[in-house]
């Protein structure tokens, strides 16, 4: 009865150890995405131009699309420069034990450059 009673305990914090190992990867790899995910918005946020429209790559077990789209400009006809703001978006996809997992980040950018003649 001792035996069975010890055996069933031992089912049981196997059970609840695997869980959390399980739930202790999940956030590694979340994080690990998050990263990704930053680290491509912050080069894009550097570049001297932007381009609209849709660019992808991978990193490790991610890959990452970011769409660039530009939300305003502002001149006047004094100025010789005009002001134009972007919105940045990165989607980060992964799979985690055969389920698609996705995480994305936004950011705006605005940039000065001088007017086309």
């Amino acid at each position: 009865m001792a035996t069975a009673l010890m055996a069933l305990v031992m089912v049981a914090i196997l059970q609840v150890l695997s869980a959390g190992l399980q739930a202790q990867d999940a956030v590694q790899r979340r994080t690990y995405a998050l990263l990704v995910a930053n680290k491509v918005l912050q080069q894009y946020s550097i570049q001297e131009s932007l381009t609209r429209g849709r660019h992808q790559g991978r990193e490790g077990p991610f890959t990452y699309q970011v769409q660039i789209t530009p939300q305003y400009r502002v001149s006047h006809k004094i100025w010789d420069f005009e002001v134009i703001c972007y919105h940045l978006q990165v989607s980060v996809s992964w799979e985690e034990r055969g389920r698609a997992k996705t995480l994305a980040l936004q950011t705006l950018r605005s940039m000065c450059r001088r007017k086309k003649s």
